[in-house]
C-alpha cells in the first residue's frame, strides 16, 4: 500500500470579470470533493468563496480589468483554506453593519460576510502594500 501525497495548494489567478467566477467554481469545486467534503459543503463553500471573489472583483478592484484577482486553494489534512487576493484598498470585516439589525434590514447589499461567517470557520482579512487578502477556512467534519 502506498501513501497518497498531500495536495499542493491550487491558485488561479484571472482580470478583474466576473465571468471568471465560473472556471474558479470548477477548480474548487473538484479540489473540495477531492478532498472528501459532502456535497452540501461544497455548495455551502462555495457560496462563501463565490461572494469573497465577487467583493474582491466589485469592492476591491472596482471591476478594473486591468487589476487581478487571485484565488489559492490550500487544502490541509483537516481543512481547506481559500486566500482571495485583489489589488484594492482593503476594509476592515469588522466595520461592516450587521445585515439583520432593523435599519439594515431592507438594504440591497451588506449580506455577503454575514454569509461567509455563517458557513466558513474563519474569516479574516489582512493587507499588504500589495492589496488584500481574503481568508476563509472551513475544517472538515
Amino acid at each position: 500500500m502506498t501513501d497518497q501525497a498531500p495536495l499542493l495548494p491550487v491558485t488561479v489567478t484571472c482580470n478583474t470579470d466576473v465571468r471568471f467566477i465560473d472556471l474558479i467554481q470548477v477548480v474548487g469545486g473538484e479540489l473540495l470533493k477531492h478532498m472528501s467534503f459532502t456535497q452540501d459543503d461544497v455548495e455551502r463553500i462555495w457560496l462563501s468563496i463565490q461572494e469573497g471573489i465577487t467583493n474582491a472583483m466589485r469592492h476591491g478592484n472596482k471591476l478594473d480589468s486591468a487589476k487581478s484577482v487571485s484565488v489559492c486553494f490550500v487544502p490541509g489534512p483537516e481543512k481547506i483554506e481559500i486566500h482571495i487576493t485583489d489589488q484594492g484598498g482593503g476594509i476592515d470585516l469588522e466595520s461592516i453593519p450587521d445585515p439583520n439589525l432593523p435599519e439594515n434590514i431592507l438594504k440591497p447589499s451588506g449580506r455577503g460576510v454575514f454569509l461567509m461567517k455563517q458557513v466558513m470557520d474563519s474569516v479574516r482579512m489582512f493587507s499588504t502594500a500589495e492589496g488584500n487578502t481574503l481568508v476563509l477556512v472551513k475544517q472538515r467534519v
